[in-house]
């Protein structure tokens, strides 16, 4: 079975988040730039993470995750 058969076969589950308007302006600028969806970029991502066995950047991944923590902890305080 090519990739094709193999796609719709798969199921699928919603990832739901809200973001700030500067950060979904910079997803849309992202994929728009690079001529893709961002449901495609989030499956492409998330396939190679959970792939993953050799961090290529894990600086990177690491700012990328403390800023992700700095925006829950913001939201959930604000909730209180």
């Amino acid at each position: 079975m090519n990739q094709e058969g193999k796609d719709k076969n798969r199921q699928r589950e919603i990832v739901s988040g809200r973001v700030s308007a500067e950060a979904a302006a910079g997803w849309r600028n992202f994929c728009q730039d690079n001529g893709i969806s961002l449901a495609a970029f989030l499956e492409a991502a998330g396939l190679a993470l959970a792939e993953e066995t050799f961090p290529p950047t894990v600086e990177e991944r690491k700012k990328m995750v403390d800023t992700a923590r700095r925006v829950d902890l913001e939201r959930r305080s604000r909730k209180k």
